[in-house]
């Protein structure tokens, strides 16, 4: 389905770094009249800088500049990662309809987040915590072998924290910041240390089982901080 035939054109920009963002992402975003997304996903495509024009975080609004821009031509949104992973791209689909949107996928940092940590995400628990906390228990999160958690805010970590804390005699707890960037870190974290940490907005949490790790209370994975 080409481009041209779509008026809203979303799409997904990776995780963050420049070389994670795919080249169909690039050529859709070349094709389009209007280029809309937050400020560090914009910074992404130089080449368009005159077609750029901030989108607001909150959903109302982000809705209302994307139908202030379609009489002006067709319109790119940048939203990160991938459009089908807790993403605006779910709205705004919603709202304009599937015969109106495009959607170029990206890479989401939870494939980055797994291929890290070198292990398999087909099976794993995916969990969001924007916004607001999980109506999930630590015990219903205890019978899945690998649970990812978007996070990214104090609520969330602390959150986070207390469902490690219950899991830690089985999971080990991974804390994936900033993945792709200059500044990316990947360590394992108690839930104590975790509970302490500084964590950035572009945060992900993960629980694996231990066996899967190759870890025993006697021997700890060589990875641990």
């Amino acid at each position: 389905m080409a481009v041209t035939e779509k008026q809203i054109v979303i799409v997904g920009c990776g995780p963050g770094g420049p070389d994670y963002v795919t080249p169909a992402a690039h050529e859709a975003v070349a094709r389009t009249d209007v280029v809309l997304g937050p400020k560090r996903l914009l910074a992404l495509f130089p080449d368009c800088a005159e077609r750029q024009n901030l989108l607001p975080p909150a959903v109302e609004p982000a809705i209302e500049v994307v139908t202030e821009h379609l009489p002006h031509g067709t319109v790119a949104v940048l939203v990160s990662g991938d459009p089908g992973m807790f993403s605006l791209a779910t709205p705004l689909v919603a709202h304009f309809g599937q015969a109106t949107c495009h959607v170029i996928p990206g890479i989401s940092s939870l494939t980055v987040a797994f291929a890290r940590l070198g292990i398999s995400l087909s099976d794993a628990r995916i969990v969001s915590a924007h916004g607001r906390i999980p109506d999930l228990s630590a015990d219903e999160l205890s019978r899945s072998e690998k649970i990812a958690i978007f996070g990214g805010t104090k609520d969330a970590t602390a959150w986070v924290a207390r469902v490690a804390q219950t899991l830690s005699p089985t999971h080990t707890l991974f804390v994936c910041e900033n993945l792709t960037l200059a500044d990316e870190s990947v360590r394992e974290l108690t839930a104590e240390s975790l509970l302490a940490a500084e964590l950035p907005s572009l945060t992900l949490m993960i629980l694996v089982e231990r066996h899967l790790l190759g870890q025993t209370d006697d021997r700890p994975d060589p990875r641990r901080g």
